[in-house]
């Protein structure tokens, strides 16, 4: 039970670092009806599609990286009492997940004016 609940808590973190690095080098096209980063905002033109999906894979990059290491050093850590947290730790992923969009939504709103060309 502990192994696949360790595998649980990892899927988060390993989800975010490995579409980071795939957006990283290859963002997903605009037209297309697969995994994106897709508001409002970051549909308004091509230089904030390209800008909201630099930024959301920098940020899933660290955020990956951060939440795979604390995750796995606490169910490590806390081996015998897991059945009592790991629910609570792959919530707490879930808080960082929506935080990330929360963050890439200002900085669009911070680069870019309402029609989605770039405040100098």
């Amino acid at each position: 039970m502990y192994y696949l609940a360790f595998l649980l808590v990892m899927v988060t973190p390993l989800a975010l670092l490995a579409i980071g690095l795939r957006w990283r080098s290859h963002p997903p096209k605009r037209t297309g009806s697969g995994l994106a980063y897709r508001t409002a905002l970051s549909e308004r033109s091509d230089e904030t599609w390209a800008f909201a999906h630099r930024r959301i894979a920098q940020l899933w990059i660290r955020m990956g990286l951060l939440l795979t290491l604390v995750s796995a050093l606490l169910m490590i850590l806390l081996r015998d009492h897991f059945t009592s947290f790991f629910l609570w730790l792959i919530g707490g992923q879930m808080v960082f997940l929506c935080i990330s969009a929360f963050l890439v939504e200002g900085l669009l709103k911070v680069a870019f004016d309402e029609d989605g060309n770039p405040l100098s």
